[in-house]
């Protein structure tokens, strides 16, 4: 089977945090219906940025974002505290606080590009 074939044929989708990967068919009436793929033994690869989920108010729940950039979610939300009007407002250290932010963004995007490659299976699984 070329790519275009492929191309043509195989489609994904995300829901909520799962995807889905399936294949267009034809219908007797000439239209597509799009069904679970159903041959076994394909290879897929697969390529992906994992995001981590979003915070909760549950506090007995961890983040998933690496333990190194912890620190930046604070860096963000002291900048932001520092902006507010009244008597905590004091631009010069959330300038500075935004800029410590970033540094640990810039350094976040780093480690994100060089863990790129992973492998794994999907196995076909009917509902």
């Amino acid at each position: 089977m070329s790519i275009d074939e492929i191309r043509k044929n195989y489609f994904w989708f995300v829901n909520g945090n799962r995807i889905g990967i399936v294949e267009k068919n034809k219908t007797l009436d000439g239209g597509d219906e799009f069904l679970s793929v159903q041959k076994a033994g394909m290879n897929i690869r697969i390529e992906y940025i994992t995001r981590p989920l979003p915070f909760t108010t549950d506090l007995t729940e961890s983040s998933e974002l690496p333990d190194q950039f912890h620190e930046a979610i604070c860096y963000k939300v002291i900048s932001d505290l520092y902006k507010l009007p009244g008597e905590t407002l004091n631009l010069q250290l959330a300038q500075y606080f935004d800029q410590q932010y970033l540094l640990q963004v810039r350094e976040g995007k780093k480690v994100g590009a060089r863990n790129k490659v992973s492998s794994g299976v999907i196995k076909p699984w009917s509902y």
